[in-house]
């Protein structure tokens, strides 16, 4: 057995080794990526921000360094609740340290009946995070999630105020818009019934480069081996796509979940028609889409819209981290209301470019794209809250009162 497992490292060595020096790609999609890191070699300025951005980190290993960021200062805030929330059945939930990781624990007066911890989170943390834990080929989700703007440890969305959950499941269908790739088996775990194995190994954390611009193992070959050809060959130039194919890109992951695929999303790619992929769903009602993940329904609703040529990137640069933000995306809203009466009141008659808010610091997104409660997410503090709403700027454009 020591010689197979030893002859097992030596072969894995080799192959490993073999990816780095032909060029051949080792990713786990297949041979047709070339994984983010092969992109930085010629878009290193593009990859380097891209690296900050909130699509870039929407999923990652739990580390304890980052965790640390979230948890210390809240615990200096407020020791005696920071780190716990409290549940109907008078258990709470803690978050703790131990060496290189944090758990969390359930208690009921100073005993604990289960600890799990923290293996990948979800979600960048700039609206919140949420966090998972491994048992075997499972994920399955923490009972607290952490929620930034409020700055507290509350119950994960979806669930129960009346007991600390740990056994909600995770699937691969949650990582095909926080992740770029997971692998998967199907295996029948009753007579009626079918459980998925997921490969931990196999995760393409966050959404890199291909997710969006579709395999480049040729383009990084043909490029590297022709660096006089400044014209990208083999890759598909976003601006090149129909508007409706573009924002077939952004609403592959910002259309809802709330659809059945009828395969995985993962096999996407820029061009593709996203129909395709779901079965149709007649019944659905689309007149009250939600703020929560529905952002290209609430975008194409507008008369803004409806009116122009904009996607999504006319004012969103995927590539960017978009905190502190907020004058850019006023300044996208003159670049087509700079003759209205109504912006020349607000901003001035001659500084609609200059000068983005007046003295009582009117802007264009507080009045036209508000935040609004989420009918989907809501959660409940420790400190006795209960159904806190949620709220996230709606993408629908419109006057409202």
């Amino acid at each position: 057995m020591k010689y197979f497992v030893t002859g097992l490292l030596i072969g894995l060595a080799v192959l490993f080794s073999q990816c780095l020096h032909s060029g051949r790609s080792c990713d786990p999609r297949g041979g047709g990526y070339a994984g983010s890191k092969a992109c930085k070699r010629c878009h290193e300025e593009i990859s380097d921000d891209y690296s900050h951005s909130h699509h870039f980190q929407t999923s990652s290993i739990a580390t304890a360094e980052e965790l640390k960021g979230l948890i210390g200062p809240l615990a200096r805030e407020a020791a005696d609740l920071a780190d716990r929330v409290y549940f109907a059945d008078s258990s709470y939930v803690r978050v703790e340290e131990v060496p290189g990781s944090f758990l969390q624990s359930c208690y009921r007066g100073t005993r604990s009946s289960r600890s799990e911890r923290f293996d990948i989170a979800f979600g960048s943390g700039e609206k919140a995070q949420t966090y998972a834990y491994w048992k075997d080929s499972q994920l399955l989700e923490l009972p607290l999630t952490w929620y930034a703007s409020q700055r507290i440890w509350a119950n994960s969305p979806g669930f129960s105020i009346r007991r600390a959950h740990y056994e909600r499941v995770i699937t691969s269908r949650c990582f095909e818009c926080h992740a770029s790739y997971i692998g998967k088996e199907t295996v029948q775990s009753g007579p009626l019934s079918l459980t998925e194995k997921l490969d931990r190994n196999s995760i393409v954390f966050g959404i890199d480069c291909e997710r969006c611009h579709g395999p480049a193992a040729q383009h990084v070959r043909y490029q590297a081996e022709n660096p006089g050809v400044k014209t990208a060959r083999y890759i598909v130039p976003i601006k090149s796509l129909t508007r409706q194919r573009q924002l077939d890109i952004c609403a592959a992951c910002h259309s809802g979940n709330d659809l059945s695929p009828q395969r995985s999303i993962f096999s996407f790619v820029p061009g593709d028609t996203l129909s395709h992929f779901y079965f149709p769903e007649f019944a659905a009602d689309i007149r009250d889409p939600d703020v929560h993940g529905k952002q290209v329904q609430l975008l194409e609703s507008s008369l803004c819209f409806r009116r122009s040529t904009m996607t999504c990137m006319t004012c969103h640069n995927p590539h960017e981290t978009e905190n502190d933000k907020l004058a850019g995306f006023v300044s996208k809203c003159m670049d087509c209301h700079q003759r209205s009466a109504h912006a020349a009141t607000i901003f001035g008659e001659n500084e609609q470019k200059k000068r983005h808010f007046n003295l009582s610091g009117a802007n264009c997104l507080d009045c036209h794209m508000p935040l609004q409660m989420s009918k989907t997410i809501y959660f409940n503090s420790g400190s006795g809250e209960k159904n806190i709403p949620y709220f996230i700027r709606t993408h629908k454009i419109a006057v409202y009162k």
